[in-house]
């Protein structure tokens, strides 16, 4: 090759290395790629992410590696919740047939609940475990295949007793109403559940299922011609036991609008504490940081991925910053509220920096994930 052209594919490589549009956050996020080591970590934490492998990876927050695996014997780990100690975690199967409850410390199984039997597979659609370990609410519905046909059983509400791995009790409905599901809370103490209902939460004696109180949230203190907040009670590993900060809609019936705004509820004191807005509604996925000072919230929308960043003090959004997401995605904080993390669907992890979204890195599972739960090293049992 002459001198001459030596000279101009020189510059040829020079200019394709220049920056352009968007080619810094694609440089960094290549599929498949490790964390980035030289980034400072998200916490001390550990993350449990259920896969399609039947089995939940245990990730060490600190280093962002898998460090073990832990066996699921009822299938794919479909859908995980965190006992109330934070010491053991539920698992559901895709079917909605079994739960595993799984045992942190061991990494092993401590039975499985199945209620099937028979040509009759149960189905429980709704699961509350009691925070000291001694019972679960479920409703369950019973399908019996026969030689022609199906027979569907009526949804029951039972008791099921976690010492003798058996159902102990039916419970009456309330107000006879039968429901193929519902969302049901027990007290951080245990001493008391929390039944939702369309007229409103009724609240039970957790020894006797009696009903002990019921709460008309319609009678929330709000500002005058504003309609009734439409608020999810999600629980959130930062938040205080017995409080719910959320997302929630609100209509206006003047204008025929409907706002977003964010909201805490004392549920032990049936008490709206705050609320306040921030205009049009968006379906946000709201994610509280440690401290409860910020929150995150992630807009998923394809061709619309943004990050939102609140200041709960100040009652005010700080930034709306738009990053490369994917279809489907669901958002977590790090347990030093530095870091953002991005998983669900998919077999990846992405980090990004909570203040500037920056993106630092991917941790590749090898498999997809269901879902994902994160503990705090510093809280083997929720803050008091």
């Amino acid at each position: 090759m002459s001198r001459r052209m030596r000279a101009l594919a020189l510059a040829a490589v020079a200019v394709l290395a220049l920056p352009w549009p968007g080619m810094a956050q694609a440089a960094l996020k290549r599929p498949g790629a490790a964390a980035v080591s030289s980034e400072p970590s998200g916490g001390n934490g550990t993350i449990y992410v259920g896969t399609y492998a039947r089995n939940v990876l245990v990730v060490d927050e600190a280093s962002f590696r898998v460090r073990d695996s832990i066996p699921v014997s009822i299938g794919i780990p479909y859908h995980l919740a965190l006992s109330t100690d934070r010491k053991r975690l539920h698992v559901i199967d895709p079917f909605e047939e079994k739960i595993e409850i799984l045992d942190l410390a061991s990494h092993k199984s401590l039975g499985v609940i199945s209620l099937s039997y028979g040509n009759t597979r149960v189905r429980i659609s709704t699961m509350a475990f009691d925070p000291l370990q001694r019972y679960a609410l479920l409703i369950i519905k019973g399908v019996t295949k026969r030689k022609d046909r199906y027979e569907i059983g009526r949804p029951t509400l039972v008791k099921y007793d976690l010492a003798r791995h058996a159902v102990s009790d039916t419970i009456r409905w309330p107000g006879g109403q039968e429901r193929d599901n519902a969302q049901i809370l027990f007290s951080p103490k245990g001493d008391l559940l929390y039944f939702f209902t369309n007229d409103g939460i009724l609240v039970w004696d957790a020894e006797t299922f009696k009903q002990v109180d019921k709460w008309d949230m319609t009678s929330m203190s709000l500002d005058e011609g504003l309609g009734r907040i439409n608020f999810s009670f999600t629980s959130d590993i930062y938040e205080e036991p017995g409080y719910y900060t959320g997302a929630f809609r609100m209509p206006d019936p003047v204008n025929h609008r409907a706002f977003m705004g964010l909201a805490r509820i004392d549920l032990a004191n049936r008490k709206l504490l705050d609320y306040y807005t921030f205009g049009p509604a968006v379906g946000v996925q709201l994610r509280l940081a440690p401290g409860r000072t910020r929150a995150y919230g992630l807009q998923s929308a394809v061709g619309n991925y943004l990050i939102w960043a609140f200041d709960l003090e100040n009652h005010r959004l700080i930034s709306k910053t738009e990053f490369t997401g994917r279809p489907r995605m669901t958002l977590s904080v790090s347990t030093n509220g530095s870091q953002l993390y991005i998983g669900t669907a998919g077999s990846t992890i992405d980090r990004y920096d909570a203040a500037t979204v920056h993106y630092l890195g991917t941790l590749n599972l090898g498999a997809d994930m269901t879902q994902l739960e994160i503990v705090p090293a510093s809280a083997s049992a929720p803050p008091r």
